[in-house]
């Protein structure tokens, strides 16, 4: 079951974040290219198929807990915090979708209710368990990390080599994401694992081990690229263009990555209820 609901997570991760950060992306940066376009209904479609995963392995889990029947599990979750704020990302996603299928989209509306929609999911997670300020601070990594890959999803997916401009501008918004990811992720990783043997012999802390890893290689190729392949595309050297994409894309390639153990931090138990 764990697996699943691992599985559905990372779905929903890597939809979340391609739509959500390719709405700042048009928002921000540029009109999304054909392929870019494509990328934002695909999304929308995968969050359909992710959302009701959840809610069917989640009904499952419940049955089996609580020993009862699936009918009364179907009357008892849209009553639980969990089942309302399914409930509210299922509508906004509608919200989202309908808006979308505009004939002209308006960008910098989508963005907004974008980043409105994932505190639904920050509240709805683990973080939410921890209060308000939990949430808020887990809403923020969100917001920033979707930001930062949904962007570089769209220049990826740009019909040409990226512009001087283009890639200024995602840079600028990779360099306003990492300094909300990083102190955000942070205070999670203190929030979670309150101790330092709790990062080692937990499952939980290995798996975080393990995305700190992944996130530190991001890290690495983003600032090959800031400080890098975008000056030398701003001064019009032949060649930058298609290093920077290609970088652009072992990128993205590495946030797959990091949201999968996202996804798998969310199904394994904390370290404070592990029990070896």
């Amino acid at each position: 079951m764990n697996a699943l609901l691992a599985g559905v997570g990372w779905l929903d991760l890597a939809a979340t974040a391609t739509l959500t950060g390719g709405l700042a992306y048009a928002s921000l940066v540029a009109e999304p290219s054909g392929a870019g376009a494509r990328a934002l209904r695909a999304a929308v479609a995968l969050l359909v198929l992710a959302l009701l995963g959840e809610f069917i392995l989640t009904t499952l889990r419940m049955r089996e807990v609580a020993g009862i029947g699936a009918g009364a599990v179907l009357v008892e979750l849209p009553a639980t915090r969990w089942g309302r704020l399914w409930i509210v990302r299922a509508l906004g996603l509608a919200v989202l979708a309908a808006a979308l299928g505009a004939r002209r989209p308006r960008w910098p509306l989508l963005a907004a209710l974008g980043a409105v929609w994932l505190l639904a999911r920050s509240f709805q997670g683990h973080a939410g368990a921890h209060g308000p300020l939990a949430a808020v601070i887990d809403w923020l990594h969100l917001l920033a990390g979707s930001a930062w890959l949904g962007s570089l999803v769209q220049l990826a997916l740009g019909r040409d080599d990226p512009t001087a401009r283009d890639a200024l501008r995602v840079r600028a918004l990779a360099t306003g994401a990492l300094a909300l990811v990083v102190p955000a992720g942070i205070y999670a990783a203190f929030l979670h694992v309150p101790s330092l043997e709790r990062l080692f012999d937990t499952p939980y802390g290995r798996a975080l081990l393990a995305k700190l890893a992944v996130v530190v290689a991001l890290l690495g190729l983003g600032a090959l690229n800031h400080f890098r392949h975008v000056p030398a595309l701003v001064d019009g050297r032949a060649e930058a263009a298609g290093k920077l994409r290609r970088t652009v894309r072992v990128e993205v390639a590495l946030g797959v990555a990091v949201l999968l153990l996202s996804a798998l931090l969310g199904v394994l138990p904390m370290p404070h209820e592990f029990q070896p």
